[in-house]
Order: C-alpha cells, then structure tokens, then sequence
C-alpha cells in the first residue's frame, strides 16, 4: 500500500498549499508534483491505471451480482425472472458512484480519490464474500462450478484494480492531476488579482 499512501500524501499536500493561499508555497508544491510525475506525457497523463482499475473494479463488482440477487429474490419468495430488476439499478448505482469520484479525482481532489479508494475496497471484500460463499456452495452443498470460477474471476479484477492503483505509474497519475488542480487555482487567482 505504499503507493497508495504516496498518492494520498501529495493529496494531503495540495490541500493544504490551497487552504494557506500562498503563491510561494503553491508554485513550491507544483513544481514537487512535477518532479513526481516524471515525464509530462505519457499513460500516466492519460490516466491508464485508473481508468483500467475503475474497469476492473466494475467487472468485479458485477460477477456476484446474479447469486447476491437470486439469493434475495429467493428468500423474499419473489419470482426468479424478475433478478435483473435488482441487478441493473445496482450496477447503475456503482457506476453513478464510482464515475463521478473518477472524475472529480481526476480534477485533483483529494476526496473523490479517498472515496474511490473506499468503493474498490468495498469491491474487494465483496469479491471475497463472494469466493467463500462460491466455495462453501460448490465443495460442501455440490453447487455449479461455474459459480466458484466467477467467483475467482471478480477476486483477480478486484486484485488488479487494486494493483493499478497501488503502483508507481498511479502515483504519477496523481502527482498529475493534482499538478493541474494547482495550476488551474494559481490561473483563476491570477485573473482575479488581473482585474
């Protein structure tokens, strides 16, 4: 988790530049995240490893999704055609939680990436839930196998979209947006000071 630590310590720095308003410290505090960042164009510019674990983290999320529901449908006596009634608004709830903190993490705040980091980990736990239940289903009760293998499949996403953001490629990433965040502040302050 060092990586994701390092990301979320250039978070913790921007914010804090931004709150004191200091120009000194802010061109101070851009010019440390364009040392972080490396080379000014490349996959971390175009955001590569968030985009591939927010995919990820989204497959992962919807492999259990068919027993979690089918489960619930059963249990509450409901007719089994009618699963994807709960399928799709949750998947779409997801997607309306984890593409909005993209997007506003990408625009370098830090929350949306504190946030985005909970729902991948949620994911995670998830997937986990899901590979024990898949195990207990298939080994002791002689369930489908295909239930185990998804259930494997959602964990290795889940790990990979962890992986992507727990890499040095993502602390560029970050060093890269939060750079921006701070130039786009130092141009909106310039032009008000201009005027």
């Amino acid at each position: 988790m060092k990586y994701i630590n390092d990301s979320l310590k250039l978070g913790t720095i921007v914010e804090q530049r931004i709150k004191e308003q200091d120009p000194k410290q802010l061109e101070s505090a851009k010019m440390y995240l364009m040392e972080r960042m490396g080379t000014p164009v490349g996959l971390h510019t175009a955001g590569v490893p968030f985009i591939l674990s927010a995919l990820l983290s989204v497959i992962s999320f919807a492999m259990p999704q068919l027993t979690l529901w089918g489960a619930i449908f059963q249990w509450f006596s409901w007719p089994a055609h009618a699963v994807f009634a709960g399928i799709i608004p949750t998947g779409l709830l997801y997607c309306l939680l984890i593409f909005p903190s993209m997007t506003l993490f990408s625009r370098g705040f830090l929350a949306a990436l504190k946030f985005y980091l909970g729902l991948i980990f949620l994911t995670a736990a998830l997937a986990a839930g899901n590979l024990i239940y898949a195990f207990i289903s298939v080994f002791i009760f002689g369930g489908h196998v295909g239930l185990l293998i998804s259930a494997l499949v959602g964990v290795l996403f889940s790990a990979g979209s962890i992986k992507l953001i727990n890499s040095a490629m993502f602390v560029k990433t970050s060093a890269f947006y939060l750079h921006n965040r701070v130039w786009r502040w130092q141009l909106k302050h310039h032009a008000q000071n201009a005027i």
